[in-house]
């Protein structure tokens, strides 16, 4: 059980995940605030999950067309790059539990308005905003992980919620998918759309409870002003950033065409490609939980170095096979592999920062990511008509190889070096 002043949403599951997590194999034993930030981030997961997944299916039957939809998608991504800064200065100013009470609060509120207002104009502004909002929960969440573990269980713990938001967003598939074909079943509304609605309207109703849990967390005061620096980027995002940028464009190269690549190129069926999708979410799941193991084995970098090489291997390897048995083998690999360096890259850089720096470095992080995928995608897609998929797929590869040299090269004197004492921060 949670400690009785921590109690919150479905405590008992959050109890037995609890004891799971804290089994011997996991080795690290973590504080109460860091699970009554858990139930938030499980809530934050599964809602906005739910909401994704089904949204542009809700606009696809109001009948907007494909180029609108990318519209609005773009405008989201570059409200969650604009934000970024806003949402850093934010935190620093008012502290964390702040910032992302504003995020639960008005995330939510935009993307109910989302559902109601269906001017096309409208919806890119009004993703625009949702975008905004959206970046403060990207920009605390390194931060409030942090803060909440130390340096001997922070991998564990980005571990941990790393492996609850794939596991929710499985479950936020499920959902999706069944429930809106029930209301159709049992109510009188003539569109599939109107069903929909309501589930929107609940996902959103979902993230707003994570309100309670925030509301409970013990993050420290806000940045005192002697502790600020005239410095806007801290020395170790140098080595950092260049790595993590070519490593992003990894990551937002061939996920966003999978589904495309699965039915398409390996004339797979469509029922069973949400299968195989299934069954990835399972693999990010397994490798999520296995990576602290692997980094605790090998230090974060060399960790972190032997994950992108897999993933090199794997999408190499993918491209290079017409088998489907082996593709969707060599699939599953890659999507593990992956996900498997998240929870090194994301401890790697909170470890190496003094606490008042985590917030700025969250978000330059996220910008960076943001603006690599949003590149990287349209670059990608071009390529594909191009050349094809097996030349991409091996150029994907070549760029998670020089990914992880570069990781190497930059920062392999931290590989096993301890966080300075001076920036482990108290846990209350």
């Amino acid at each position: 059980m949670l400690p009785a002043n921590t109690d919150v949403p479905g405590s008992g599951a959050l109890a037995r995940i609890r004891e799971y997590a804290e089994s011997r194999w996991l080795g690290k034993r973590f504080s109460g605030q860091f699970w009554v930030f858990f139930s938030a981030a499980f809530l934050y997961d599964f809602g906005f999950g739910l909401y994704f997944f089904l949204f542009n299916l809700f606009l696809a039957n109001l009948h907007y067309m494909e180029n609108i939809l990318g519209l609005v998608t773009g405008a989201l991504t570059m409200g969650n790059v604009a934000g970024s800064i806003p949402a850093s200065l934010l935190a620093r100013r008012f502290g964390l539990q702040k910032t992302l009470l504003v995020g639960f609060v008005a995330a939510p509120l935009i993307c109910i308005l989302r559902t109601l207002i269906f001017w096309m104009p409208a919806q890119i502004g009004l993703a625009f905003l949702a975008g905004f909002a959206l970046s403060t929960w990207t920009v605390c969440f390194s931060p409030t992980v942090a803060r909440l573990t130390t340096e001997e269980n922070r991998v564990s713990g980005f571990s941990i919620v790393f492996a609850t938001g794939i596991g929710s967003g499985t479950l936020a598939g499920l959902v999706g998918g069944y429930l809106p074909e029930l209301l159709k079943a049992t109510s009188r509304a003539p569109q599939l759309a109107g069903n929909i609605r309501v589930v929107l309207l609940v996902a959103c109703g979902v993230t707003m409870l994570g309100i309670v849990p925030i509301l409970r967390l013990r993050l420290g005061p806000a940045e005192r002003a002697e502790k600020r620096t005239s410095r806007l980027v801290h020395p170790f995002l140098y080595r950092f950033l260049p790595p993590f940028f070519l490593w992003s464009a990894v990551t937002g190269s061939f996920t966003p065409f999978a589904a495309v690549y699965l039915q398409r190129h390996l004339k797979i069926p469509l029922t069973n490609v949400g299968v195989i999708f299934s069954a990835s979410q399972l693999a990010q799941l397994a490798g999520a939980l296995l990576a602290p193991y692997f980094f605790r084995k090998l230090g974060t970098v060399v960790g972190i170095m032997c994950m992108q090489l897999a993933t090199a291997v794997s999408v190499f390897a993918l491209g290079c096979t017409q088998n489907i048995h082996a593709s969707v083998l060599f699939y599953l690999g890659f999507v593990s592999f992956q996900f498997m360096s998240g929870p090194g890259i994301y401890s790697l850089l909170m470890s190496r920062l003094p606490d008042e720096d985590r917030s700025a470095a969250s978000a330059i992080q996220n910008m960076t990511g943001a603006l690599s995928h949003a590149g990287v995608a349209v670059i990608t897609g071009i390529m594909l008509v191009k050349y094809g998929y097996p030349k991409v797929l091996a150029g994907n590869a070549g760029v998670a190889v020089a990914a992880a040299l570069l990781l190497f090269l930059l920062l392999r004197s931290v590989n096993r070096q301890p966080m300075p004492a001076a920036q482990v921060v108290e846990m209350g």
